[in-house]
């Protein structure tokens, strides 16, 4: 239940801490902007973006499933549609995360599944070539993965991945490899890095806070370094995967915001939470930006004492 407070005691440091307005306006969390994937708003219409950037949705990340599942055709329109909506909105489309399943997979052992998934990642950045993704999120696996055929899954990721990273940069996006928890190909900072160095160039890292299950999040972002160009924003309890809005699980938000601010991260602060209506703030978009408010401020203050 005390989890549940942090508004009320960030708010309590807030007023007995106070930071002044040249510190505030001087530290690079200041430039970080709010981000959200497409699940937390009602739609993307032209009314749903205009709300959201007005909340304080600057960046959006576009889940890519319910795309595949139109026509051809269709796919051109709906992309052309956003594109309209968001520039009309003022939301940058900052990245999209590519599809995955046990059958999507760049490590399935099954090669003409692999192939297939190939094919559709390269299809889908060709088709939002007029949005200028920046960061294509790939996971390097689905699971489970077996110790045995961990280091051949291992080697089809990688390989995929050299082809995914040419395509990626062909349409002047990167891809940003997500660090996966419990078997999933990636699970570590050391071996996300062994799968970046072995593509060579051109890759990425997408840090998601709540898949680190085999060192801090800290941690990873200390080993993972300037390599981290985007997040994925959510608590856990450090068990598993919870997607739950920060201050509610484990993670020791100031520690992260400082190693992410240490590394020269720019942003931005991209949330991929769980829509729940018990959680404090409630998850939507106005919860969301209160909390990285609140977050920011809490941060400002830890370092005005930390000096």
């Amino acid at each position: 239940m005390m989890k549940y407070l942090i508004v009320i005691l960030l708010t309590g440091i807030l007023a007995e801490n106070p930071v002044s307005e040249t510190q505030k306006a001087d530290h690079p969390v200041e430039s970080w902007k709010v981000g959200t994937y497409d699940g937390i708003l009602d739609g993307l219409s032209l009314d749903d973006l205009i709300s959201a950037r007005e909340k304080g949705i600057h960046y959006l990340e576009l889940s890519i499933n319910p795309l595949l599942q139109l026509g051809k055709n269709e796919r051109t329109e709906w992309i052309q549609e956003l594109k309209l909506n968001t520039e009309a909105a003022g939301i940058q489309v900052w990245s999209v995360h590519m599809a995955w399943s046990n059958t999507v997979d760049i490590s399935t052992l099954n090669e003409e599944d692999r192939a297939n998934t190939i094919e559709t990642h390269i299809e889908v950045m060709k088709l939002l070539a007029p949005l200028n993704v920046q960061k294509y999120v790939i996971h390097p696996s689905a699971e489970p993965v077996t110790d045995e055929e961990r280091s051949e899954r291992l080697q089809n990721s990688i390989n995929s991945l050299k082809i995914l990273s040419k395509e990626a940069q062909r349409h002047s996006g990167k891809i940003a490899l997500e660090v996966m928890p419990r078997t999933l190909l990636g699970n570590t900072s050391d071996e996300l890095l062994y799968i970046i160095n072995e593509v060579d160039k051109g890759l990425e890292i997408c840090f998601d806070t709540n898949h680190v299950l085999q060192e801090s999040p800290e941690e990873f972002v200390r080993k993972a370094g300037s390599l981290i160009t985007t997040l994925h924003v959510s608590d856990y309890d450090a068990v598993d995967e919870r997607h739950w809005m920060p201050g509610r699980g484990v993670i020791n938000w100031n520690q992260v915001i400082h190693e992410l601010v240490k590394i020269g991260y720019e942003g931005p602060w991209m949330y991929e939470v769980v829509r729940r209506e018990s959680d404090v703030p409630v998850t939507d978009i106005e919860g969301l930006v209160k909390t990285w408010e609140l977050l920011k401020a809490d941060y400002l203050n830890f370092i005005e004492q930390k000096d």
